[in-house]
């Protein structure tokens, strides 16, 4: 099981179960994850939702390894593949109980937007966040503009830089930084406090929060988002990191390690 589900005490914990590879978000991984939100929907012994992932990470982001075939995609099926990315962060922003993410080691690119489309997200001190993503051209429409300022938005995404904990905390992506050994008593204990509240009164009130959100353009931006989405990741094939290596062309004749060598070495330097 690439997703495992425990209900305890009106709550359930899903877990990202893929370890050996950070959770990276493969195909697989993401239909079990839709699967266990739907079951929990109607689930009325749950009330609330933590959401972590297993091993040493959250999620390290999209399944780079398993992607060898998509730099073929035409237009079409990148806007097919990014409607379903779409709906999913919807999914878990739009569930009627509240999610809390658990965050702890890397939360990367899809990773990353999967922790913050979440309720509230509390992190571990060790806990790394970022959209590398565009070093290699790619993109997501993303969180990260609604819960901090453009400056702060730009300066992480336009650069593909990943920042600590703290640094989320004070940019507003995440609600509380605490010790790694208290990361899931703390999402637990908050998600049992929201599950002692009448289900129908968190649930309007959740509403009403995305609903203030909505009435600024958050869906009129995702939308948009999307298509540029797909434009983005069609022309991914064209990538070159800044001494003119193809990265899309390295990544499939030489494997993710020196894909991820070339894209992210030239930014070691300050």
């Amino acid at each position: 099981m690439l997703v495992l589900t425990e209900k305890r005490d009106l709550i359930a914990t899903i877990t990202l179960n893929r370890p050996e590879k950070l959770n990276a978000l493969s195909h697989e991984l993401v239909a079990e994850l839709v699967e266990a939100f739907e079951a929990l929907r109607e689930d009325e012994a749950v009330r609330a939702v933590v959401l972590t992932g297993g091993g040493r990470a959250f999620s390290a982001g999209a399944d780079l390894g398993g992607q060898r075939g998509e730099h073929g995609r035409t237009i079409e099926e990148w806007e097919a593949r990014m409607a379903e990315n779409q709906a999913r962060q919807f999914m878990v922003r739009d569930f009627p109980k509240p999610v809390i993410a658990a965050v702890h080691g890397y939360a990367l690119g899809r990773g990353c937007e999967l922790a913050l489309w979440c309720d509230v997200v509390i992190a571990s001190e060790e806990a790394r966040f970022g959209e590398p993503e565009i070093r290699h051209g790619s993109m997501v429409a993303s969180m990260i503009p609604y819960l901090t300022n453009p400056q702060q938005a730009k300066l992480l995404i336009l650069t593909g830089d990943t920042i600590s904990a703290r640094e989320a905390l004070e940019m507003g992506l995440v609600a509380r930084v605490v010790p790694p050994d208290r990361l899931l008593p703390e999402a637990e204990g908050i998600a049992r406090r929201m599950a002692k509240v009448p289900p129908f009164a968190v649930r309007y009130n959740k509403q009403l929060i995305n609903a203030m959100y909505d009435a600024m353009g958050f869906r009129s931006a995702m939308d948009y988002g999307h298509k540029i989405e797909t434009l983005c990741h069609s022309r991914i094939p064209e990538a070159e990191n800044v001494v003119g290596v193809n990265l899309e062309r390295l990544r499939r004749e030489a494997g993710v390690k020196a894909f991820l060598d070339a894209r992210d070495g030239p930014f070691r330097e300050r």
